[in-house]
């Protein structure tokens, strides 16, 4: 049996990603490092069509995300949604996209700049791309959505998709994306290099096989505290016949080793006189 908030398919040659995820998210300058953030991500995906002709005339997908922290985390939970939607109008036809309804703050720092802006992003701009020649409607850009020092960055994190802007200051503070149609958008998959999709049923269970695998360790390691614990209780009740028994057990193969020469030499002795 497979649960309907996992399962993906089709549409048309767009593949329908399932609703649930988990990414695990690494430095991007260490990528073969230890995660440093996981994220909760849940998809939503909505469609109204025309009741004459059956076709679609509108649509919305909603990318919301939660920060997973272990329990009793003194780092607060980070979340919220990233947005975009499609409409057709009814009389003329004409089809536009928005590719932005949402913004990122990220906290702790430590979460800027590792691209999971970019992730969902580009999650928009696949979804977007059911409907090439649709127009994609202006991105506008204020210069109070970011500081000096990382105003190029935004600027940036947009054109990477192929949004071409009029900007209206030399500085580039702020502007406005020009009209493109969708297909002219370019997917950005720069994420994939530190962030991880996950299925969350294949998730828990390699928790559970760790949790598993912890408690056999912590079992065997009490066993053998254990052992020692009642060894030191031993030498301490009996120091002497602890001592005599410790002594024989480090000494016992070289007395062997030391027994069985002896012998050897013994019979050699023995079959040289019979000569």
């Amino acid at each position: 049996m497979t649960l309907p908030a996992f399962d993906d398919g089709w549409r048309g040659k767009q593949r329908i990603k399932p609703s649930v995820c988990i990414l695990e998210v690494r430095d991007r300058g260490r990528p073969g490092g230890e995660p440093i953030a996981r994220l909760f991500v849940h998809r939503e995906e909505s469609y109204r069509f025309d009741d004459r002709d059956g076709q679609m005339y509108e649509g919305s997908i909603r990318l919301s995300y939660q920060t997973i922290e272990p329990k009793h985390s003194l780092r607060f939970r980070v979340s919220g949604s990233f947005d975009g939607s499609y409409s057709r109008g009814l009389r003329d036809g004409d089809a536009s996209v928005s590719l932005v309804g949402g913004a990122l703050f990220l906290d702790p720092s430590e979460l800027r700049g590792q691209r999971i802006g970019t992730y969902l992003m580009n999650e928009i701009v696949a979804w977007a791309h059911q409907w090439p020649e649709a127009t994609v409607r202006p991105i506008k850009l204020l210069s109070g959505q970011a500081e000096d020092e990382n105003r190029a960055r935004r600027n940036r994190f947009y054109e990477r998709f192929g949004l071409k802007f009029a900007y209206r200051d030399p500085d580039h503070r702020e502007g406005a994306s020009k009209p493109m149609p969708v297909r002219e958008l370019t997917p950005v998959t720069s994420w994939e290099s530190n962030i991880s999709e996950r299925d969350p049923r294949d998730y828990l269970a390699e928790l559970l096989f760790e949790r598993e695998h912890l408690a056999i360790e912590a079992s065997r390691h009490d066993m053998v505290i254990k052992r020692l614990s009642a060894t030191l209780e031993d030498a301490r009740r009996h120091p002497i016949r602890w001592a005599t028994k410790h002594l024989w057990w480090r000494l016992q193969p070289a007395l062997i080793q030391g027994a069985m020469l002896l012998a050897v030499s013994v019979l050699i002795w023995f079959g040289l006189r019979s000569r």
